[in-house]
């Protein structure tokens, strides 16, 4: 019988979270490749920490964001000449080959994880799609209006490799598509090891400071999406006082635009925000954001009512650019069906002051 072996794919932090968790709670003593890209900058530092869990037989490391940034938008014929020349590319992309595998587990449809699909393609290996925030609800990657790469012969392969999508709360999942959702474990705060590994990893360090109100920033800057989060930021400030109120930024922006502005203090650390909530009693915060999934982790991943300002109806801009009012949608039914006690989606500048008034900001 052939020996079972994963490939763990990951692109961001938050992937990487959970790709530890599920090596450790899902694969029942099976062995794992990690790879760990430059999709997000400084990713591929933590290979060293990752090796010395003992968790994967390897850690490999992949330079897939060329790749990424030439493929994203290729017309056909750019498309076809990729494809071919993907199994040589893997070459000069990644510091160790690939092996045998019979599970990949990825959360991006990117042109590396497509051309993977093909590489893979008549191998007895299933891919299954894990969580990546809400655009694993809410976005259909395989529709074929939704890219030219989804009607392309190689690019829309990957739809006969996806066995399912794993979920922290399948009941949640919009997208529209046929695949089957099927649950992830919820991260228990009790799991001693699991927390020790994590730490280790990201070398996590408590915060000397402990500003109330965390405003959680979101991606706008690095995909060019124009918008009013810096002006939310300001009244958010104002009404919880500035030395009460820190923003923490995304990871993919260029510049930590907020601090440049005088919006914020420097933010302590860079851990995912999942490893402080899994570290430190986060129910005395208050967490501000837009829409950032991170807001909704304490419930959707560890099953916690952590007080949370959610700023969506008071946003001026687009989200994402096809899938606006799913997410909209997405959003609402978490507000009605699953969020707690202590979940706030504010209408109006007014009410959003009164809010944080009342969840202990300063008294003007």
């Amino acid at each position: 019988m052939r020996e079972k072996k994963a490939l763990f794919l990951a692109n961001s932090v938050y992937q990487l979270f959970t790709a530890i968790h599920m090596a450790r709670n899902l694969l029942d003593g099976g062995r794992a490749d990690l790879m760990v890209t430059d999709v997000t900058p400084g990713l591929p530092d933590y290979a060293p920490r990752l090796r010395g869990t003992g968790l994967f037989d390897r850690v490999i490391v992949g330079r897939t964001g060329e790749l990424n940034r030439k493929y994203a938008a290729g017309k056909d014929e750019e498309l076809t000449r990729g494809y071919a020349q993907f199994g040589s590319a893997l070459r000069w992309m990644l510091n160790e080959p690939l092996d045998s595998y019979t599970q990949v587990y990825f959360s991006n449809f990117d042109p590396f994880t497509r051309m993977l699909a093909c590489y893979f393609y008549e191998a007895p290996c299933e891919f299954l799609w894990y969580e990546d925030g809400f655009s694993s609800y809410v976005i259909d990657y395989l529709r074929e209006d939704r890219a030219p790469v989804n009607r392309h012969p190689d690019g829309r392969k990957i739809g006969d490799k996806v066995k399912c999508v794993l979920l922290y709360e399948p009941r949640l999942a919009m997208r529209g598509d046929r695949l089957v959702n099927r649950p992830l474990p919820k991260v228990s705060r009790e799991d001693g090891p699991l927390r020790a590994i994590l730490n280790f990893v990201f070398d996590y360090r408590r915060p000397e400071r402990n500003p109330r109100f965390i405003f959680l920033e979101q991606s706008f800057r690095a995909e060019g999406l124009k918008n009013n989060d810096l002006a939310l930021m300001n009244e958010c400030q104002q009404a919880a006082g500035a030395g009460r109120f820190v923003v923490k930024p995304h990871p993919r922006n260029p510049e930590n635009v907020p601090f440049q502005l005088g919006l914020t203090r420097k933010y302590a650390g860079n851990a995912p925000w999942e490893l402080l909530l899994l570290n430190e009693p986060a129910e005395d915060k208050v967490l501000l954001t837009v829409c950032s999934n991170a807001a909704l982790t304490g419930r959707l991943v560890f099953g916690a009512d952590i007080p949370t300002v959610m700023l969506y109806r008071l946003f001026d801009g687009r989200v994402l650019w096809k899938e606006d009012a799913v997410l909209q949608k997405y959003l609402e039914t978490f507000r009605r069906e699953f969020a707690g006690k202590n979940y706030y989606v504010p209408k109006t500048i007014y009410e959003l002051r009164n809010i944080l008034h009342y969840l202990g900001g300063r008294c003007e």
